[in-house]
């Protein structure tokens, strides 16, 4: 009977001991953990202004209000197939204004070399949100050429060649590949430096709710430095540098000129935050953990004030875990617009508005 006890005492004590292996923090980051293991996931993330001070809402012109503002949104979701390294996202905008808006703009992106396809159908959907935001005349000239060129709706646009025909440099496939990979690259270490950053996070920053979910808080300085890492990260590996200089066809001294100034800016800004007291910036990251996504959820608060400028901001971030959603095929030849092509459409529309002006 004694051997018997000693043995349930053993087994309480054994199941003490694991379970007390487990933390707030450390099922924040085998949720996280989790999510980059899965190979394949839908992930829909809405950004939300719950409070705006009138200072700010008062850059967005005079006929917007904060009502307005929160009932308008942005969202982003995106589905991924590691498997067949390919992504399909979508870019929405809800604008509740005087004139309501309601645009969506998807990609599909190869993550080996990072090319991205934009599909022609998406501007067709769209296309009487894109005439409300153009003048009566240039909205005529649009839609015309969108009807001149229907053979193009099935078809999709190469992201980097497109701009850079508009740019009017040449179309150079071996630059295309390289600003695709240096944008993968950098993705990929922000992601790393972000991760690295809330693993090294002492237990405190983390807390369990009774219903399951994962609080983490950061202060200010917490915030300041983790983005002082990400641009750390970037600036080691020097893809940025390059990819400054690839897209505005400056030199390599020129574009790190301009990238040093960039981060001498943001780290001027982070450095005024955390050094005045009346400036105060809160960040709350609540996670609902899921046995086989990682998360279901994750939502982020986050309120900035200034008591000095009466200046403040409140905003809410929440990213949703869905049922995946198949990722469609990479367009090949004929299905992605050819230079000829696009040039065509953008030469009606020159013609078109040469013939409006001179009437």
């Amino acid at each position: 009977m004694k051997k018997a006890i000693m043995a349930v005492t053993i087994f309480v004590l054994l199941l003490a001991t694991l379970s007390g292996c487990s933390s707030p923090k450390s099922d924040f980051t085998a949720a996280l953990k989790k999510v980059t293991e899965n190979k394949q996931y839908t992930t829909n993330v809405t950004f939300e202004i719950n409070d705006l001070s009138s200072n700010y809402i008062q850059q967005f012109g005079p006929d917007v209000s904060l009502a307005q503002l929160k009932k308008s949104n942005l969202q982003y979701k995106i589905s991924v197939d590691n498997d067949s390294s390919s992504s399909y996202s979508g870019f929405s905008l809800h604008w509740a204004g005087n004139k309501p808006l309601d645009l969506t703009l998807h990609a599909l992106q190869n993550s080996d070399d990072g090319k991205a396809y934009i599909p022609v159908s998406d501007i067709y959907d769209a296309s009487d949100s894109i005439s409300s935001l153009l003048t009566d005349s240039t909205a005529k000239i649009f839609n015309e050429v969108l009807a001149e060129n229907k053979d193009l709706e099935s078809k999709y646009l190469n992201f980097f060649e497109t701009i850079q025909n508009f740019s009017n440099q040449t179309i150079d496939t071996e630059t295309v590949d390289r600003q695709a990979a240096e944008l993968k690259k950098i993705e990929e270490k922000s992601g790393i430096a972000i991760y690295s950053y809330l693993n090294d996070l002492d237990d405190h920053h983390f807390t369990a709710k009774d219903n399951g979910d994962i609080v983490l808080k950061l202060s200010k300085n917490e915030i300041s430095d983790l983005i002082n890492e990400v641009m750390d990260t970037l600036d080691d590996d020097g893809n940025i540098v390059t990819l400054f200089s690839e897209i505005n066809s400056s030199t390599q001294k020129e574009a790190e000129t301009t990238w040093k100034s960039q981060q001498k800016a943001i780290r001027a800004s982070l450095k005024n935050l955390t050094s005045k007291k009346q400036q105060s910036l809160d960040f709350k990251l609540t996670l609902t953990p899921d046995s086989k996504k990682g998360f279901s959820k994750a939502t982020i608060d986050t309120d900035y004030k200034d008591t000095t400028t009466n200046k403040s901001m409140c905003f809410t971030t929440t990213i949703d875990m869905l049922d995946y959603e198949e990722v469609p095929p990479m367009p090949k030849g004929n299905e992605i617009v050819s230079k000829k092509e696009l040039d065509k459409a953008i030469s009606d529309g020159l013609k078109l508005y040469l013939g409006s002006s001179m009437q």
